[in-house]
């Protein structure tokens, strides 16, 4: 890539961009939310074509997406094979689609069941259906979108082994990430972009995580908020919780989450910490009790003023061709302060979109731009502002800081700290073991839908609740 430039209105996206990619290297991009790193992978892919510059592949180019770009009611095979279809005269081979699905899962070593429906899989899951949909056309050029962003620990080596596997047989990877221990373990050469340009460039044996961090943010990282006493009054509780369709329940749940703490749920993802989340949220039927103590059942009224982050932005956090005023009142709208008489007090919508921007960093052109011309850690940022805004007495936080930066991601568990200080109960869900070690007061670990384990303060062991979420006592 030579002297790549895309401008969108009002932000210069890429700016004059050089960059090489080697047969048979891993090279990692890095950079804050709106750096430009996915503006550059699309236009290294195709998909986006610069105001400048020239891009040059010897051989054929694949991405995996950020947000994966898969038919849900369709089976995994066919999502695989889409438009490459075997035929048998005028009518669909399957036989010869799944054999060569079950074929290409177990030379990449990425387990899959060819016949399953793509809509009930679980993202970490879904991520090797994109990856085995790229590698079946053999690119030559790999690039990877955040492909770790919604992965457990388990999910990642397996992963990066398949990469390393490419690498081997001369692949040129390129893997756009905010984890930079990632990038320490499997890359080659790392470059760095900050507003458009790439800043630096490391040979990555001899660079180190805060080298990097540094370079990415211009500086030293902010730090996190500290913990400060509060009260231990119970606030919500869930009383013997099951929910879920079959393989991704929960079952007999039960826990309380106190005003002023975070309790984070540690565990592989696909072991009913989404049947535990939309249960809570009102999105599925349930049996037992969820409610706010000294509140009453969590029925509609007391789930409005509740703050929720989903797990997937797209599909059940924002409505991307909306702006971000009304974005920022999504689910709210009917609130006092936001609600008069039967409108939406928009000056008022317009003074809290102002103060999540502000307080969380969101970085865009006005208040005004669709949601869907922000960066990914801006559309995050944006969601977690919402969710904290108000000081809403219980906050669900699903992967937070899913698809952030560093400096990002310090920023948000910042805010759920203070959160806390000030007296909200927050339950943390994340599939990021150091998240959780962070920040949260008390660790529940979820293993096939019911808790194993739990550990309070001086209690919280690394190594203990590692093999709980493998299912060892």
């Amino acid at each position: 890539m030579r002297g790549i430039r895309k401008v969108y209105p009002g932000v210069i996206a890429v700016d004059g961009v050089d960059l090489d990619l080697l047969p048979g290297e891993i090279h990692a991009l890095v950079g804050e939310n709106g750096a430009g790193k996915s503006t550059l992978a699309n236009i290294a892919f195709g998909a986006v074509k610069p105001d400048a510059g020239t891009v040059e592949a010897d051989g054929t180019v694949g991405l995996v997406h950020q947000h994966f770009e898969l038919v849900g009611r369709l089976r995994v095979w066919h999502n695989i094979m889409l438009g490459r279809e075997p035929r048998k005269g005028a009518v669909v081979d399957v036989g010869r689609a799944r054999s060569r699905v079950a074929e290409l899962a177990e030379r990449n070593g990425l387990a899959i069941d060819p016949d399953a429906l793509v809509e009930e899989l679980p993202i970490g899951v879904q991520q090797r259906v994109e990856l085995l949909r790229e590698l079946e056309r053999e690119p030559s050029v790999l690039l990877l979108d955040e492909p770790t962003a919604a992965l457990a620990p388990a999910e990642i080596a397996t992963l990066f082994a398949t990469v390393v596997r490419l690498a081997k047989r001369g692949t040129a990877i390129l893997v756009v990430t905010h984890k930079l221990q990632e990038v320490i373990d499997y890359t080659t050469r790392v470059s760095v972009m900050r507003h458009g340009k790439i800043v630096a460039r490391y040979e990555t044996a001899n660079t180190s995580v805060d080298e990097i961090a540094r370079a990415m943010v211009g500086g030293e990282l902010p730090q996190v908020a500290q913990r400060e006493p509060t009260g231990v009054a119970p606030c919500f509780a869930a009383r013997d919780v099951s929910a879920g369709s079959e393989g991704t329940t929960v079952t007999g749940l039960s826990f309380e989450v106190h005003a002023g703490e975070i309790v984070g749920i540690a565990g592989v993802e696909g072991n009913g910490q989404t049947a535990l989340a939309d249960a809570i949220a009102g999105m599925i039927p349930y049996t037992g009790s969820i409610e706010l103590v000294n509140g009453g059942p969590m029925i509609a009224r007391y789930r409005a003023s509740m703050g929720i982050v989903p797990q997937d932005r797209h599909h059940e956090g924002l409505v991307l061709n909306w702006s971000i005023v009304e974005n920022a009142i999504l689910g709210r709208q009917n609130l006092p302060g936001i609600r008069k008489g039967a409108l939406t007090d928009w000056r008022a919508a317009r003074a809290d979109a102002a103060a999540i921007v502000e307080r969380f960093d969101v970085r865009a052109a006005s208040l005004d731009v669709t949601v869907k011309t922000l960066s990914g850690g801006n559309q995050q940022k944006l969601l977690v502002g919402r969710a904290l805004i108000g000081d809403p007495r219980f906050v669900l936080a699903y992967q937070p800081t899913r698809g952030i930066d560093v400096g990002a991601a310090a920023l948000v568990q910042s805010r759920l700290i203070e959160a806390r200080n000030r007296g909200s109960a927050i339950l943390l869900i994340s599939f990021e073991l150091d998240e959780i070690l962070a920040i949260a007061d008390r660790v529940l670990v979820m293993y096939r839908g019911k808790i194993t384990g739990s550990f309070t303060g001086s209690e919280i062991d690394r190594g203990k609740i590692g093999r709980l979420m493998a299912g060892l006592s």
